[in-house]
């Protein structure tokens, strides 16, 4: 397969997720005309699990339906959702403080830890194989480029020096 028909195949499964997400949200409140700007979906490893975005929340709902609880409540706006690769965690980016920072969660909701601190503006991008790293985008020193910060937190390291 070439990059063009991979591409086109996430798309294709990126668009699934959230017919799936805005369904799902939609049964379980029986309201379709009150249910607007579902986002961001993202599926647990298992398949389990439709996380989404949602008047900038993070909401967990069953892949095979059922009813949608909110994880998030923060001030600011949750977005992006990224479950690890082990299941335990969900990654987000939250505008809590003004700019935009990475957070975690444990997958069933809790305690929420605040992993970046910095004034541009940083957006969760994915995880690491082994669950131990958050990749993330960010604009730090006027230029756009790829950061990684530990779960367990500590000061992020840009992968690219001059990208």
């Amino acid at each position: 397969m070439c990059s063009s028909d991979l591409i086109l195949e996430y798309m294709k499964k990126i668009s699934s997720l959230l017919i799936v997400a805005t369904s799902l949200f939609i049964n379980t409140f029986g309201q379709e005309s009150s249910v607007y700007f579902i986002s961001e979906p993202t599926l647990s490893p298992d398949s389990s699990v439709v996380v989404f975005s949602y008047e900038n929340d993070l909401w967990k709902v069953p892949s095979t339906g059922g009813t949608a609880y909110r994880l998030t409540a923060m001030d600011g706006m949750e977005t992006l959702p990224r479950f690890s690769p082990d299941g335990q965690w969900i990654a987000f980016t939250s505008g809590q403080n003004g700019t935009q920072n990475i957070y975690l969660m444990p997958n069933n909701g809790g305690e929420i830890t605040q992993l970046t601190f910095h004034e541009a503006n940083d957006h969760v991008y994915s995880w690491s194989w082994d669950s131990k790293w958050i990749y993330f985008s960010s604009d730090r020193y006027n230029l756009y480029s790829t950061y990684r910060v530990a779960v367990t937190g500590g000061t992020p390291q840009q992968l690219f020096e001059h990208y």
